[in-house]
């Protein structure tokens, strides 16, 4: 009995002997599949990270059937693992991409040309109308975000206007202001009137004043149809150019035909308005009648706010046609020129006439403001430097008083004139003195500010 117990009690020990041993086997089996791939993530069984575990911490129970051995590439550059290298592309179609690209304009300034040449017609409409059109169209379109904008409007003596150019937003303002579209709206009605010659590069240097205080990028957007200038523009805009550099963008809007700008030049209104936007680098010009349709105004009111080029037109790079004899050289071809021997440095007119200001006179008076005494030195310096130079000295009165007390004060008013230019040196020869009385008004004489305008002494080359 004994010896069969014992007999028994081996057959089992030599059981779990074998069943021990063909675990630990397939255990052994699985640990070496394993450990190729360990080595190649820079683990051993030796060494485990803080906190972390190693190889010896697998689960106790291993599967039951052990997987063949699974080789991993290398990493390479561009890869993660063996997750494959994927470019990034920007879809030009979907807004929320490209607005990452666009570059956002805090600031504007809008110069409205209301100038004598806005009275003419245009499409069976005024210039004047088209020019308010399309300010008008644009102000909706102005995006919905916190801005600094003005409305600058240029025309010498236009209708009720006493200034050549004024800020008509913000009212009473002397420099760019919290853009309110309601307001803005209002300003555009406030220039009912045109007249006069167009001091377009006034009204540029008055609007680099104007961002003085600015921060960030600007644009002006000038919108005129380029005609009877008295200086030049482009000079100006060369002038905020250098101020403002890279931070500002000019964008021009011609309105009505093309034309050239002097007789018998082939340089037109077109190409100076084009001439004008590419000095500002980033900007570009178009025709009034480019921005009728309602998607094509969006396109640029777009660009004006993002500097994009959305709707810029292509264009051939603008350049100046060969230059005329021109003996004075005041831009005007020696045959056009009405005024051939006009003071270099002048401002002419297109007839190649010395553009002069008036001066003012106080009612009853003939005595000059001291003002104006900076604007005549400056005459009688030029004139002294150009002794072929003559000029009309002009007289005018209101109607207060009498006619003939009042064309004796026009003559007293062009002698006070005169006499300070003959004192700082001009000879009498270059000089003509004349009275009109009340015959020649300038403005109506019905309101107090005509009667004002029309007190005046008027300069005027004839040589």
């Amino acid at each position: 009995m004994t010896r069969q117990c014992v007999k028994a009690f081996t057959i089992i020990v030599m059981s779990m002997a074998i069943l021990v041993w063909g675990g630990y086997a397939a255990y052994a089996e699985k640990s070496a599949a394993i450990q190729p791939q360990e080595e190649l993530s820079g683990k051993s069984n030796s060494s485990a990270e803080p906190g972390g575990g190693n190889i010896s911490d697998a689960p106790a129970n291993p599967p039951a059937a052990a997987q063949p051995p699974v080789s991993k590439p290398a990493p390479v550059n561009g890869q993660l693992g063996n997750k494959p290298k994927t470019d990034f592309v920007v879809d030009p179609q979907k807004a929320e991409l490209g607005a990452y690209m666009e570059e956002l304009v805090d600031n504007f300034e809008f110069i409205m040309d209301v100038s004598a040449s806005k009275l003419l017609p245009y499409e069976q409409q005024t210039k004047l109308k088209v020019c308010k059109d399309v300010v008008r169209r644009m102000n909706p379109k102005i995006p919905e975000r916190p801005l600094w904008g003005a409305l600058r409007r240029y025309g010498y003596e236009a209708g009720a206007f006493t200034e050549r150019t004024a800020l008509l937003f913000p009212e009473n303002g002397s420099a760019i202001g919290s853009y309110d579209r309601s307001a803005y709206a209002q300003a555009i009605e406030v220039a009912r009137w045109s007249g006069g010659k167009s001091p377009m590069a006034l009204a540029v240097d008055k609007s680099s004043d104007d961002f003085a205080a600015a921060v960030g990028y600007l644009a002006l957007v000038i919108i005129s149809d380029g005609r009877i200038l008295d200086n030049d523009p482009e000079a100006a805009a060369q002038r905020i150019k250098d101020r403002y550099g890279d931070r500002i963008c000019i964008y021009t809007c011609q309105i009505g035909e093309t034309k050239p700008l002097i007789k018998g030049q082939p340089y037109t209104n077109q190409q100076m308005m084009e001439r004008i936007a590419e000095i500002g680098g980033c900007g570009y010009a178009i025709n009034a009648d480019d921005v009728i349709p309602d998607k094509n105004m969006g396109d640029w009111v777009h660009d004006i706010f993002t500097r994009g080029n959305r709707f810029k037109p292509q264009r051939d790079v603008i350049t100046r046609p060969d230059p005329c004899p021109d003996e004075d050289a005041d831009g005007v071809c020696d045959q056009f020129d009405k005024c051939p021997h006009t003071p270099r440095g002048a401002h002419v007119d297109r007839d190649g006439c010395w553009m002069l200001d008036k001066v003012q006179f106080d009612l009853n008076k003939w005595v000059i403001r001291n003002e104006y005494y900076p604007m005549l030195d400056k005459v009688a310096e030029m004139l002294i430097s150009s002794p072929q130079t003559k000029l009309d000295v002009d007289g005018h009165t209101c109607t207060i008083w009498t006619e003939e007390y009042n064309m004796k004060l026009s003559h007293w008013r062009a002698m006070a004139v005169a006499s300070y230019l003959l004192k700082k040196g001009v000879r009498s020869d270059q000089l003509v003195v004349k009275g009109f009385g009340y015959h020649q008004p300038t403005s109506s004489n019905r309101t107090e500010e005509g009667r004002r305008l029309n007190r005046r002494v008027e300069l005027k080359q004839t040589q």
